[in-house]
């Protein structure tokens, strides 16, 4: 958890900074779709925040977003078509588009969805499947017993 929490926050950092994609809500999506766990939520809120404070937007906007979008996440992950991979492509184009268009209205500015969403949403299934290979093999499970 330690190491997701320190991808978050340099991702959020490289997003404020030098590539405005919005690599925190692929990550927190395919996580979310990966593992249901409040601590999603939590990093969704907490996340937002500085999100929404790096690239000076109205404070809790991002997070609104990315609680709503991570909590209809965690939901689609129940239903049966969830063990399919990509899905991942459809449901991370509606968060982004969500989030661009949400953040373009709040701040009055034209919403670019086409380009850019589109990219992202591609750029969603090399990352479920890293964060998929990093929930499974290196963090362990309470369930586990090592022997010793």
């Amino acid at each position: 958890m330690k190491t997701l929490i320190f991808v978050l926050i340099i991702s959020s950092f490289v997003q404020g900074t030098i590539w405005p994609a919005d690599l925190v809500l692929i990550i927190l999506i395919c996580r979310s779709m990966i593992k249901t766990d409040p601590a999603n939520l939590y990093l969704a809120f907490s996340l937002g925040l500085l999100n929404s404070h790096l690239s000076l937007e109205p404070l809790g906007l991002r997070s609104l977003v990315y609680l709503m979008v991570v909590e209809v996440t965690q939901m689609l992950s129940r239903s049966r078509f969830s063990s399919h991979p990509v899905l991942i492509i459809p449901i991370s184009l509606l968060g982004l588009s969500l989030s661009a268009v949400v953040g373009g209205m709040v701040t009055n500015q034209s919403i670019h969805i086409f380009p850019g969403v589109i990219f992202e949403s591609a750029l969603a299934l090399p990352i479920f499947y890293l964060v998929r290979l990093w929930e499974e093999r290196f963090i362990a499970r309470k369930d586990i017993k090592l022997k010793v």
